[in-house]
Order: structure tokens, then C-alpha cells, then sequence
């Protein structure tokens, strides 16, 4: 059984007890009777979410998303409609959709005279969706919004932003042992170009865009590009069997620790999949996890490499 669940069940139940649950609605707005039933019902089923396997969990939110999205076309200007943009949101959070997450999010916070716990804990919930997508700029500039709202919550996320790495910086250079028993040393890769990729067997997203991943290796294999994997599944058995059944023939490094391994330690993973994409001079020149994106930025290092001099 997957504990993911219950955890977004626990970030989600502390977040809305929090911040006052109820009374977090937009001034101004009418509230309707029928649709605070049927959001009520929504919660409840949410709240009550038990461990299940990842594939009826998906179906699961997707059929909450349809019931969120009916009750927000039948009663706009409810404050009603606006607790339920943010429940899509928080579901797309939980589905690793983080662009539609974030789309919920900006929806409600470009609402006028938004009450003050309310925007807090959109804010809250946008910068956790722009912290997994890697995107640095953004989350310290929406944690300088919430820190007018509510400074308390802005400090909260301290420590995830004072160790997170970014584009353009230097990325940390790490050792591991991959399946072969062999050792990957990062600072062996300087003068390549690297993709290193955070997955796991268990992992429902990574599972989706696997072939688009393969995909771009195959594309780029021949063209000095280096990609490392970095699994985090916890039974060796399990990656083993995968990376035989694909004929995965990129290093995998795997010490069955999750999230509490060593290199995602060191990169701050905190969703899979995760990508980065190191030019020569091991800076990070990509953070996410759209594979078209990274065959694009793959494309242009690949250039910059030709125009650099014969001698240097």
C-alpha cells in the first residue's frame, strides 16, 4: 500500500482546519445553499480518503475533479464556486498536474477582496506547487505575498527555499552505486552535458511519461548527451525487473531509501518524476519534469557546444 495519500489527506485536513475552513470565502459574493451541500459532500468524501491503490486513486480524484468542475459552471460568483477552485487545485497538487494546480490557484487569487485566511492558503498551496515544479523565481516571489498575508506561513517555507537548488547554479555533486555495482561519480560528468532523472516503479506519473523519457534518450544517446537515473523505490527487486523488462541501459542509482536518499536529499526532490539537465560546466540549465522541455533545452546546449572555440 502507497502512503502518499494519507499524507495529502493530512496536509490537506491541517491546512483547511487552519486556516478557519468555512470563512475563507471572497467578500461580496453570494453563497448558495444547494452548492455548500454538495461541496460539503465533495470534502467529506476527500477527507474520508483511506489508502488505496494508485490506479483507483487516480480515478478517484478525476471523478471528484468532474463533480468540482459541475459545481463550478452551475453557481458562479458563489463562494462556493471559489472553495471549490481551490479543492481542484489542491487535487491537481495531489496528481502531480502542478501548471493546472497553479492555474486554480492564480484563478482565485485574481479575485478581488479575497478574505485574508483564504488567499493565505491559496498562496500556501500555489508555492508548494511551484516548489515541485522546480521553479525558484516564482515561489520566492508568491512568498513574498504571503508573508503580507501571513508572515507565519512565509517563514514556514525557509527551509525548503534556503536549501533548494536552481537554475543556473552549479549543481551538487554526488557519488552512487548503480545495479551493475559499479560507481557514479557526478564530477567524473563535468565536460558533458547530463540529464539526470528522479523516478520511481511506484510511481504513477513516472510510469506515464516513461516512454517519452526513453524516448528522448534514444534521441540523444548518440550525441554525447549522459543521462543518470535516480530511483527511489524501495524494493530492488522491483527496479530491477523494470529496467530488464524496457532494456533501460542508462545507470540507475538506487539505495532504497525514498525521498530520504542521499541525491535526492541533495536535490531537494520533492515530487517525481524530477529532471535536471547539467550544461558542461555542471551548471543546472533545466528543472522539471516535461520531457519535450528538456529534449528542447538538450537541443540548445548541443549548439552552444558548437559555437564554442577550437581552443581555449
Amino acid at each position: 500500500m502507497r502512503r502518499t495519500h494519507i499524507i495529502f489527506l493530512m496536509v490537506f485536513t491541517f491546512a483547511f482546519l487552519a486556516w478557519a475552513g468555512y470563512t475563507v470565502y471572497a467578500n461580496e459574493r453570494k453563497d448558495d445553499t444547494n452548492a455548500a451541500k454538495q461541496l460539503e459532500f465533495i470534502r467529506k468524501n476527500l477527507t474520508n480518503l483511506t489508502e488505496m491503490k494508485s490506479s483507483d486513486a487516480k480515478q478517484y480524484y478525476e471523478e471528484a475533479l468532474k463533480d468540482l468542475h459541475a459545481l463550478i459552471e452551475k453557481y458562479p460568483g458563489t463562494e462556493q464556486e471559489l472553495e471549490a477552485n481551490f479543492y481542484a487545485g489542491v487535487i491537481h497538487n495531489e496528481m502531480h498536474n502542478y501548471n493546472e494546480a497553479i492555474k486554480y490557484f492564480d484563478s482565485i487569487l485574481s479575485q478581488e477582496m479575497l478574505h485574508r485566511n483564504f488567499k493565505a492558503r491559496t498562496l500556501y498551496f500555489k508555492i508548494m506547487a511551484l516548489l515541485k515544479k522546480g521553479d525558484v523565481v516564482k515561489v520566492k516571489e508568491t512568498i513574498a505575498e504571503l508573508k503580507l498575508v501571513e508572515p507565519r506561513a512565509a517563514d514556514s517555507f525557509g527551509k525548503e527555499l534556503s536549501g533548494i537548488v536552481s537554475v543556473g547554479y552549479e549543481a551538487p555533486s554526488f557519488t552512487g552505486m548503480d545495479l551493475k555495482g559499479n560507481t557514479i561519480d557526478l564530477a567524473k560528468y563535468k565536460g558533458d552535458i547530463v540529464v539526470i532523472d528522479f523516478w520511481a516503479t511506484w510511481c504513477d506519473p513516472c510510469m506515464q511519461e516513461f516512454p517519452k523519457f526513453k524516448k528522448v534518450y534514444n534521441k540523444f544517446k548518440t550525441r554525447g548527451i549522459k543521462f543518470i537515473g535516480v530511483s527511489l523505490d524501495d524494493d530492488i527487486r522491483d527496479l530491477n525487473g523494470f529496467v530488464e523488462q524496457e532494456g533501460i541501459e542508462w545507470p540507475q542509482i538506487f539505495d532504497g531509501k525514498r525521498w530520504k536518499g542521499t541525491v535526492p536529499g541533495l536535490y531537494r526532490v520533492l515530487a517525481i518524476p524530477m529532471i535536471f539537465v547539467l550544461d558542461r560546466e555542471s551548471r543546472i540549465r533545466y528543472i522539471g519534469s516535461s520531457t519535450e522541455n528538456v529534449s528542447q533545452v538538450l537541443t540548445t546546449l548541443l549548439s552552444e557546444s558548437k559555437e564554442l572555440p577550437l581552443f581555449r
